[in-house]
């Protein structure tokens, strides 16, 4: 107890105390009221660190601070009003005066009332490479797949009331249901929102469509601000962002998130964005040669172990092109 009295002792004179350790001197100091062996530990504190100092400033008999009007400009330090305290009176009876003029004078920051932080809510982004898929957990237990060269966007903990995630390529969501607590997933100008459900989102920045898919659940999705649909299990609405145009249609919904199970579904989609799918896909680079080929549609599927050159020569078949491959990259000519 000794070493801890000298500790905050030394630290109340140098005006560095804590708001706790300034409560834990004065604690002691009504302790040493009643326990000498205590007192004596103030007595002998003193003697180190205060027995030599001059001192310019008093307690009177009725318990008035005195002779401090010199230093008031400077904000004195405790410490410094405690030498002058110190030199007309016991060290108890003078500390426990202290107490009470020290209520006022100590620093600001002692004074004012403590300011919570409020906690940073970090924002998080995971990404894929190419060829790369990848499992997330969210902060409310929903669970995302994310598929190849895409990026979520995510906060460390959802705010109250408000679930909400940016999405830049394709992910698959199994939503933890929360009553009256939407799950919101924004790529660009559309929002897909939810409370509880299971649904795909196809929405690569350079393909022609987002395309949102619900596999269990309901599903309401909004361009621009307005809602365009409101789906159920088995739907899908495409949307091009490019020309506004917004159509639905019936699928299996075994088919919501076919690239789970190893499907490349394309269902009027132009050539020129399933390549770019199959190189996101397979990691590997096509170049097309012939003009026109790029915005032709078609509705194909693959299996993706079937891998990228079994892919394009299916493409090369439904265009009428021939398939060749120079330095690492597929030319379709």
């Amino acid at each position: 107890m000794e070493e801890r009295i000298k500790y905050l002792f030394r630290k109340f004179l140098d005006n560095t105390c804590t708001k706790e350790e300034f409560e834990e001197v004065f604690s002691y100091i009504r302790m040493a009221e009643k326990d000498p062996e205590i007192q004596a530990f103030f007595d002998k504190a003193y003697e180190i660190e205060l027995g030599e100092q001059p001192s310019t400033a008093f307690v009177d008999v009725e318990g008035h601070l005195k002779g401090l009007n010199e230093e008031a400009a400077g904000s004195p330090s405790p410490g410094k009003k405690l030498r002058g305290l110190m030199s007309r009176r016991p060290v108890v009876a003078t500390l426990i005066i202290v107490l009470a003029v020290l209520a006022w004078l100590w620093n600001d920051d002692m004074r004012k009332p403590a300011v919570k932080e409020k906690p940073v809510n970090v924002q998080l982004t995971k990404s894929t490479e190419p060829s790369e898929y990848q499992y997330l957990l969210l902060p409310d237990s929903t669970e995302v797949w994310l598929n190849a060269a895409s990026t979520l966007e995510f906060p460390e903990r959802f705010k109250a009331g408000r679930r909400e995630v940016v999405l830049k390529g394709e992910a698959f969501f199994d939503v933890k249901h929360a009553d009256r607590i939407p799950f919101i997933i924004s790529t660009g100008d559309v929002s897909t929102e939810v409370l509880g459900t299971a649904f795909n989102i196809k929405a690569y920045p350079d393909m022609e469509k987002i395309t949102v898919s619900v596999k269990r659940g309901k599903v309401k999705v909004n361009y621009a601000q307005n809602q365009v649909a409101f789906l159920t299990a088995g739907q899908q609405v495409s949307i091009n962002p490019r020309s506004k145009a917004v159509s639905e249609k019936q699928v299996k919904e075994n088919e919501a998130a076919a690239w789970q199970e190893g499907k490349l579904i394309y269902d009027d989609y132009m050539i020129k964005d399933i390549i770019l799918d199959l190189e996101k896909v397979y990691n590997q680079k096509v170049q097309v040669d012939v003009g026109g080929v790029e915005t032709l549609r078609v509705s194909t599927s693959f299996k993706r172990d079937q891998g990228m050159q079994k892919a394009l020569e299916v493409l090369c078949r439904l265009t009428d092109t021939e398939l060749e491959r120079e330095d690492g990259i597929y030319h379709i000519k």
